[in-house]
């Protein structure tokens, strides 16, 4: 059950502004009221530092193959 790097990243992109956020947070009303979307990202931010956290699952998915990059580059060099 692991999120894919692809996933990780589309959720990224997904990240509220500090206004929006405030909006998500302020709202009272009834959540049938909110399209999916809202809904979503209501309960992400409700997560304490959901996009921080996303932003690290995210490095560590690409860490391995930013790695094989650079040790290539490293081996051009030499």
């Amino acid at each position: 059950n692991e999120l894919s790097v692809e996933l990780i990243q589309t959720l990224l992109k997904m990240e509220p502004t500090s206004e929006e956020e405030s909006k998500l947070r302020a709202y009272t009303g009834e959540l049938s009221q909110l399209g999916p979307a809202e809904r979503f990202l209501q309960a992400l931010v409700d997560i304490p530092f959901a996009f921080k956290r996303l932003d690290a699952l995210f490095f560590m998915g690409i860490l391995g193959e930013e790695m094989i990059n650079i040790k290539a580059s490293f081996i051009t060099l030499e």
